[in-house]
């Protein structure tokens, strides 16, 4: 009898989720949940910023819900290399860190995630500038945007 190996599917990249993409997930939203699948299924790591589960607060059933998703995917600690490639895209985007703190942490951690990286957001003005500027770090990585 012969042994069958198993090979460890390649990795596609990351699916990086902001408070949006995450809290459509957790209040139940079809095409979210279908999207988050479809990456997983094609060997897509699912991850977001820690400080996205902050932003997406829920109490009760939901905060459950939260929790269990939260155990699903990879949630990024904010350390000084994600601190530091924020500062370099909120200096490249000209953006205010006071408004765009979060925002610039969360495409920083995106740009520092396996590539290909595809960034799920509702956001239409601080994130597509932000993305932009990801190209201004060490290795120029790429952060595309999928609209929530």
């Amino acid at each position: 009898m012969s042994k069958r190996l198993t090979v460890k599917p390649k990795s596609e990249g990351t699916l990086v989720l902001d408070a949006q993409g995450l809290s459509l997930h957790v209040d139940g939203d079809e095409g979210m949940r279908a999207r988050i699948e479809v990456a997983q299924q094609s060997g897509r790591r699912v991850a977001l910023s820690a400080l996205t589960p902050l932003e997406v607060r829920r109490t009760g059933a939901a905060a459950k819900r939260l929790r269990f998703l939260l155990s699903r995917f990879d949630v990024k600690p904010v350390n000084d290399a994600v601190m530091d490639a924020a500062a370099t895209l909120l200096d490249a985007s000209g953006l205010d860190g006071h408004e765009c703190l979060v925002d610039a942490l969360v495409v920083a951690t995106a740009a520092l995630c396996t590539p290909p990286v595809l960034l799920v957001t509702s956001d239409t003005s601080h994130i597509p500038a932000l993305c932009k500027a990801a190209g201004d770090l060490p290795g120029a990585p790429t952060v595309k945007i999928v609209h929530a």
